[in-house]
């Protein structure tokens, strides 16, 4: 008796369902797996971003803190044996970790383990140009960490002039009254000129501080050696020259840097107001920072000792 045809096809269509089935359900597996491993390195990658991060901060001055806080963060973030770096002259630190994790589904095709990597670098740099400024200045010099500086001066009796205070977001005793109380809105770039404030602008300062150094609700209050990163006491000022034009006054400064200073003294002495500050070393952590363009050696900016940080790898 010959076999019948349609008898054959169905033999065939079953083996030919079945290998189907052994295939999709090897893809299935795949594709679950391979989500779970793409959620754990995109957990991974948030961990040594903050690593690297939480490093940088610590730049340039003190690595081996920096190296430490990466490592404590990296820990934190459940990633264990992180690699970290430091390099550029103590500006950039890089943080790299691997990670095995157990399969589910694709054991069935024996893929027991699946690796994620990730790697991230952050970088300190001065900055180039940022919003959030006080109306103040400070004339080029070399500034040591700590030491206490003029950042706003009075007049002798009897004498007006300039005594630091410039112009940011237009000229007016209320506009740089804003302007020390919450910072300046416009951005500034290095190489900016700016004109200057004249006169002692005692009333507008004294207002301006107190609104400033009322918001400081830290208990006890911020002081130089203890405080917050975003201490109201920090204000964020332009390093300049004077520009002067042959048998003119001061008129004009041009910006060079910036710097962070602590508010550490406002004396008032009847109608005069004079401002002190120690110098700082510190991170922007403004939201209004606006650039840091990375020194690459054609377009360097001067280091006063404010940094942005940027990621710079992820």
């Amino acid at each position: 008796m010959k076999n019948h045809p349609f008898k054959n096809e169905k033999g065939s269509i079953a083996v030919l369902t079945a290998v189907l089935l052994v295939v999709l359900l090897g893809f299935g597996a795949l594709c679950t797996d391979m989500a779970v491993l793409y959620v754990e390195k995109a957990r991974l990658q948030n961990a040594v971003d903050a690593a690297a991060l939480a490093g940088a901060q610590k730049l340039p001055d003190s690595p081996q803190d920096a190296y430490l806080t990466a490592a404590e963060y990296a820990a934190n973030n459940d990633v264990s044996l992180p690699s970290i770096s430091i390099s550029n002259h103590n500006r950039e630190i890089e943080v790299s970790a691997s990670e095995e994790h157990s399969m589910f589904l694709a054991k069935a095709l024996g893929i027991t383990k699946g690796k994620v990597s990730a790697r991230s670098k952050a970088g300190v740099y001065p900055v180039r140009s940022i919003a959030g400024a006080a109306p103040l200045s400070v004339t080029i010099q070399d500034f040591v960490y700590g030491q206490e500086y003029t950042l706003k001066n009075a007049p002798p009796e009897g004498e007006t002039g300039w005594y630091g205070p410039v112009r940011l977001d237009g000229s007016g005793a209320s506009t740089y009254e804003d302007a020390l109380a919450y910072g300046n809105n416009t951005p500034l770039s290095v190489g900016q000129t700016l004109q200057i404030e004249t006169g002692n602008m005692s009333g507008p300062t004294r207002k301006g501080l107190d609104t400033r150094l009322a918001s400081d609700t830290r208990v006890p209050g911020n002081t130089f050696t203890d405080h917050d990163s975003n201490a109201p006491e920090i204000v964020f000022i332009p390093i300049v020259e004077v520009l002067t034009r042959s048998g003119e006054s001061i008129q004009e400064v041009k910006i060079l840097g910036f710097a962070a200073f602590f508010i550490e003294n406002v004396t008032r002495n009847g109608n005069d107001c004079f401002i002190t500050g120690r110098f700082l070393k510190t991170c922007s952590t403004l939201g209004k920072e606006t650039s840091s363009i990375i020194d690459d050696g054609n377009n360097p900016v001067q280091d006063y000792g404010l940094y942005s940080i940027k990621l710079l790898m992820n």
